[in-house]
């Protein structure tokens, strides 16, 4: 049975926190940060996780743990330490820049809705991991004869999404994993489209909830969590 010695949401949190503390040592953030203080919060949820992990305790006490509260609170005194404006100002710097920003974003939104994520109990799945829901496709532009790029709402927010998938239009409802951004094509991508495009699979209704789908659809999507966290660990 699965506990949270094997949960997949607390080992990315792991390998995020190396990522994170990765970027901070090796200043890769292009802001001006406090980077022993960031060093130290990172240290103190690197050591909550791994008190979390290896407690072996029953999901309700661990969703009432204070380890699990701490997280939360260095979590964001990280972010709030960042400079007003961070996201406007790193989006300012060119495709890296934003690719960037959308890491961090992403690394914010994970730690953020981390015990939202635990409640739906413990899983050893990466795909578990990942927010997956129906976006809609706002506008679609040819990077070259194979790739295209796509704005994409999923009723909250907005993030791109470079796609190989042929035949994509404008107003399409595609169920999308967001994943952590990777410069693809010379664009930053903040997800990827997940199985086959159907035109009469989903409506304007299943726009950001999260679609059922195959193990063979969520395939690649875990794969790349994985491998862009669980090889920094």
């Amino acid at each position: 049975m699965t506990g949270i010695d094997s949960d997949s949401r607390i080992i990315i949190a792991e390998g995020i926190t190396k990522y994170f503390t990765d970027l901070v040592q090796n200043k890769k953030i292009p802001l001006s940060l406090n980077r022993q203080k960031i060093l130290t919060r990172l240290e103190e949820i690197k050591s909550k996780l791994m008190s979390l992990k290896w407690s072996y305790k029953p999901l309700e006490q661990i969703l009432h743990s204070k380890e699990l509260r701490d997280v939360e609170i260095f979590a964001k005194d990280i972010f709030d330490s960042f400079p007003e404006k961070w996201e406007e100002t790193m989006n300012t710097r060119g495709i890296d820049g934003k690719n960037s920003a959308a890491i961090l974003i992403f690394i914010r939104s994970f730690f953020y809705n981390l015990r939202e994520r635990l409640t739906k109990g413990f899983s050893d799945d990466f795909a578990d991991a990942i927010d997956i829901l129906c976006g809609e496709i706002l506008t679609i532009e040819n990077i070259d004869a194979k790739n295209w790029k796509c704005l994409v709402t999923d009723g909250v927010a907005r993030y791109h999404v470079a796609t190989n998938i042929a035949g994509l239009k404008k107003g399409d409802i595609l169920p999308i994993g967001k994943l952590p951004s990777q410069i693809i094509h010379n664009i930053h991508s903040e997800g990827m489209f997940l199985g086959a495009p159907d035109a009469n699979k989903y409506t304007s209704d299943d726009i950001g909830k999260r679609p059922e789908l195959t193990d063979k659809e969520l395939g690649q999507a875990r794969g790349i969590l994985e491998r862009f966290f669980i090889s920094k660990k």
